[in-house]
C-alpha cells in the first residue's frame, strides 16, 4: 500500500459567505448583497491546498448525513484527496461568514459532525497517521482528539504541524511533541498571555513559543507578513503585496503551501516566502478552497 505524504486530521465545514457593506448593529436586520457558498473548514481547506499543489493527501474527519456532507466529499475527491478516513454522522459543520468590502471577515461555526470525531475513528486509520511524512492538525475538532493524535504521531517519524486555531489550551506534554506550530497574532497572544501588535512583539512571542515545541514557530501577521522562529534564529518574512478581496481561507492556504515547500526540502524562510505568495493569490479571488491556486497558477 502506498501511503499519502500528508494526513490532515480536522474539520470539514460547509461555508455560507454573505457579502455585505458592514456588520449589522445590535437589534438591526441588515441585508447582504450576495451569497457565496462552498466547501470549508480549516482541516478540509488545508488538505485541499496540499492536494492542489501536488502532494498526495488523506483526510480524517466527519461530515453529516446531509447534502452538505455529500458536497464536501465531492470536493475532496475532485482534487484527489483520499477520503476513506472521513465518516458520516449527524449534521455537517457549517461556517457562516460575513465578508466586508475590504476583504476582512467575521465567522461563526456550527460544530456539527466535527465534534463527533472519536478516538475509535482515529484508531481505524492509524496506519495513515503512522506512515505519513506530515501530519496537519487544527482546533475545530475536540481538544482531546488533537492531543491523542499528537501523542500517536510522535511515536512515528512524521512531522507534526499544529495550527492552534481557533486558539485553545493544549497540554504542554502534547505541545512539546509538535514539530511546527503555526499561529496568527490572536492565537499567539492567547498562548503567551501577552499582546502581539508589532513585528517586534511578534518576534518576542515567537521566541518564547519556540521553547515549548520541537523545531519551529511561524507567527503570521496578515499584510505584515510572518515571523519565523527556528532553533536559534528569528526572522521576518514580508507579505506579498496584493489587493485582497476575500481573506476567507487565506491562513489555510498558507499552511498547505508551507507544508508543500517544506516537503520539497526548502528552508523555513523559503517555505514561508512561498506560502505568502500562494496565500496572496488566494485572497485576490472570492471563495474558500475553490479559490486556492494550483501549482501551475503559481509557476506562471
Amino acid at each position: 500500500m502506498e501511503f499519502p505524504q500528508v494526513v490532515v486530521v480536522g474539520s470539514l465545514n460547509y461555508d455560507l459567505v454573505l457579502k455585505q457593506e458592514r456588520l449589522p448593529y445590535k437589534g438591526e436586520t441588515y441585508t447582504a448583497d450576495d451569497l457565496i457558498q462552498g466547501p470549508g473548514g480549516k482541516g478540509a481547506n488545508q488538505a485541499v491546498q496540499c492536494a492542489k499543489l501536488g502532494l498526495s493527501t488523506a483526510m480524517i474527519g466527519k461530515v453529516g448525513e446531509d447534502r452538505f456532507g455529500e458536497a464536501l466529499l465531492g470536493t475532496l475527491r475532485a482534487v484527489g484527496i483520499n477520503d476513506e478516513g472521513v465518516t458520516r454522522q449527524g449534521t455537517t459543520g457549517l461556517g457562516v461568514v460575513h465578508l466586508l468590502p475590504d476583504g476582512d471577515y467575521y465567522s461563526t461555526l456550527l460544530k456539527g459532525a466535527n465534534y463527533l470525531l472519536t478516538e475509535a475513528d482515529i484508531n481505524e486509520k492509524m496506519d495513515l497517521i503512522q506512515n505519513c511524512e506530515y501530519l496537519l492538525l487544527q482546533q475545530e475538532v475536540p481538544a482531546h482528539i488533537v492531543e491523542y493524535v499528537i501523542d500517536i504521531a510522535h511515536l512515528s517519524n512524521c512531522q507534526i504541524v499544529l495550527n492552534n486555531a481557533p486558539a485553545r489550551f493544549i497540554k504542554e506534554e502534547s505541545l512539546k511533541k509538535v514539530d511546527l506550530l503555526v499561529v496568527n497574532e490572536t492565537e499567539a497572544a492567547y498562548m503567551d498571555g501577552t499582546p502581539v501588535n508589532s513585528i517586534k512583539e511578534a518576534e518576542r512571542v515567537a521566541s518564547k513559543l519556540l521553547q515549548r515545541v520541537q523545531q519551529a514557530v511561524i507567527l503570521t501577521l496578515g499584510e505584515k507578513g510572518a515571523v519565523v522562529a527556528h532553533h536559534s534564529s528569528i526572522f521576518h518574512v514580508p507579505a506579498k503585496k496584493v489587493t485582497a478581496v476575500d481573506a476567507t481561507g487565506a491562513g489555510d492556504s498558507y499552511i498547505g503551501a508551507l507544508v508543500y515547500s517544506l516537503q520539497k526540502g526548502e528552508s523555513y524562510e523559503n517555505a514561508a516566502s512561498f506560502a505568502s505568495e500562494v496565500s496572496a493569490l488566494t485572497v485576490s479571488k472570492y471563495g474558500g478552497s475553490d479559490s486556492f491556486p494550483l501549482l501551475n497558477n503559481i509557476l506562471e
